[in-house]
């Protein structure tokens, strides 16, 4: 019984009735106080989640622009390897 008599004391029309406007707004403050600390955590979680996500794009993209460059760089080789290694003709003239 005293879980619904307590609901009933603590809540805003009965503080209102009783003439405690001031515990009503002490509690509203508390309130208030417990979700902005909330708030603010769970915005820092989502901030940090953000900003890990974003560093390991930043390293995969990374880690694709190495590789893409190392795949270039051996297709030139192998062209340049291609061309060096082919037989030229060479004719002599008789005089």
């Amino acid at each position: 019984m005293t879980t619904p008599v307590k609901r009933i004391t603590m809540s805003k029309p009965f503080c209102a009735l009783a003439g405690v406007g001031p515990y009503a707004l002490a509690k509203a403050g508390e309130v208030y106080e417990d979700m902005a600390v909330r708030g603010r955590r769970i915005v820092s979680r989502m901030s940090r989640e953000a900003a890990q996500e974003f560093e390991e794009t930043a390293h995969e993209l990374e880690d694709l622009s190495r590789s893409a460059r190392q795949q270039e760089r051996q297709e030139r080789e192998r062209e340049t390897v291609g061309t060096a290694t082919g037989r030229s003709r060479t004719t002599t003239t008789r005089a």
